[in-house]
């Protein structure tokens, strides 16, 4: 399942970055990941592995994670992997004269029986992401927009 969404923010990339390139930092807006921990750092962060703590109906799921892009204030990519799903996740900044469009794109794979259920509730899956994406964009920005 693919999932894109944008939003434009009234600050410069480097102040996005700011939010989005430190895991500690994008835990205020990303209100789903609970914990994360960097289990190997590489020294041009490609490469770099994690380990992230996810928090839906109060029950968290352990993602296991690596980086596998990495332009500073313009690209953050990462491949994701726990128990139930697969995810390979992009977030680009693009300047756009004096603010910023970031936008997310993500692709989905489930496992197991969640893959069988995937096919018959695609549409809803699909419905909550997006939501969840709306919700913690719109808090990324307020965040940015109010910092500056």
């Amino acid at each position: 399942m693919k999932i894109s969404y944008s939003i434009d923010i009234d600050v410069t990339p480097e102040k996005v970055w700011y939010w989005l390139g430190d895991p500690e930092r994008a835990k205020v807006w990303q209100t789903s990941v609970s914990k994360t921990e960097t289990l190997q750092e590489t020294p041009d962060i490609v490469g770099t592995t994690f380990r992230e703590t996810i928090e839906e109906n109060g029950r968290g799921v352990e993602m296991h994670g690596v980086i596998t892009g990495y332009r500073e204030n313009q690209l953050l990519a990462v491949h994701l992997s726990g128990q139930y799903n697969v995810v390979d996740v992009e977030w680009r900044l693009d300047e756009i004269e004096e603010r910023t469009r970031v936008t997310v794109n993500a692709r989905v794979r489930f496992k197991s029986f969640i893959r069988i259920l995937s096919i018959i509730m695609r549409p809803v899956f699909k419905k909550k992401i997006i939501e969840q994406l709306q919700g913690e964009f719109v808090r990324l920005k307020e965040i940015c927009e109010r910092d500056n």
